[in-house]
């Protein structure tokens, strides 16, 4: 009885199986005979017009997608397109700090060689390579020394004018007493009126010149410069003739017929100096 019922059910079983596929075929078929049909017709066309709106809108939403990952992409471009440009802002702006920078020192070994061909004497140029920022020590230490050829007591200069003498020699650096250091002490001319007095130096960076006589003509703006004359008990000049000291800015007369004294601004920025001419004035 078990095996009879199985073997009745397996032919309701296939029935099933073939019955969707006959309906789609008879409907496929009214459809291909009635294609032309206003009824088939009109149908069609009230299904396309329903789905148009959303065909719309999926076509707008893709779109827009397409749109959104393109922008993406474009702004990732950008932002890759951006560091190259920074990256390369960068390099010029470097190689244009050196160029500046080879101009400047070429500029300046160029103006302190036609200093040195104006002194007609044995020079060498020096880098400064330590200075007090403070400015209450009136020294700068150069980057030459004993092995350079620097002796005790050179002139150190600029292209403007003089600023110190050799103080302390090493082996490969030497130390400047700068001319606006208390304890220097240079004869010193009034450039137009010929003027005589002894610079020295003072507090702060400004120079004075003592020991002018009261009948000299002596006035703001005029030009200081080394007389290249010997002080005390001093055979010789340190300091050669006709360099730049500074410039008066204000002159102080004496009471009773006594000396005057001028204030003056020194020729050269000592505080910003980088290279310098040692100038050899032994014998």
């Amino acid at each position: 009885m078990a095996t009879f019922g199985r073997a009745r059910r397996a032919p309701r079983s296939g029935n099933a199986f073939l019955r969707p596929f006959a309906v789609l075929f008879v409907v496929s078929l009214a459809l291909l005979v009635l294609r032309d049909t206003t009824f088939v017709r009109a149908g069609a066309t009230f299904v396309t017009e329903l789905l148009v709106p959303a065909e719309r809108v999926l076509g707008q939403v893709g779109s827009t997608a397409g749109g959104f990952w393109q922008a993406i992409a474009e702004i990732e471009n950008l932002r890759t397109d951006n560091d190259s440009l920074k990256a390369r802002v960068d390099q010029l702006t470097l190689e244009n700090v050196q160029l500046r920078e080879q101009a400047f020192q070429a500029q300046q070994g160029m103006q302190l060689a036609e200093a040195a061909k104006a002194l007609n004497l044995q020079t060498q140029s020096a880098p400064v390579i330590a200075r007090d920022p403070s400015g209450l020590l009136h020294t700068i230490v150069l980057g030459a020394g004993a092995k350079d050829g620097v002796l005790l007591d050179d002139v150190v200069i600029s292209d403007r004018g003089v600023v110190g003498r050799v103080s302390e020699v090493g082996n490969n650096y030497s130390k400047v007493l700068l001319v606006t250091d208390s304890g220097s002490a240079v004869s010193a001319l009034v450039q137009g009126s010929r003027a005589a007095g002894i610079v020295r130096g003072q507090y702060g960076d400004t120079l004075v010149m003592d020991w002018i006589l009261q009948t000299e003509d002596v006035k703001v703006g005029d030009v200081v410069i080394t007389a290249g004359l010997a002080i005390g008990n001093d055979l010789k000049s340190l300091y050669p003739k006709g360099l730049i000291l500074g410039k008066v800015v204000e002159v102080t007369k004496g009471e009773n017929g006594t000396f005057q004294r001028a204030i003056l601004v020194p020729a050269v920025d000592l505080r910003h100096l980088e290279n310098v001419l040692v100038v050899n004035t032994s014998p």
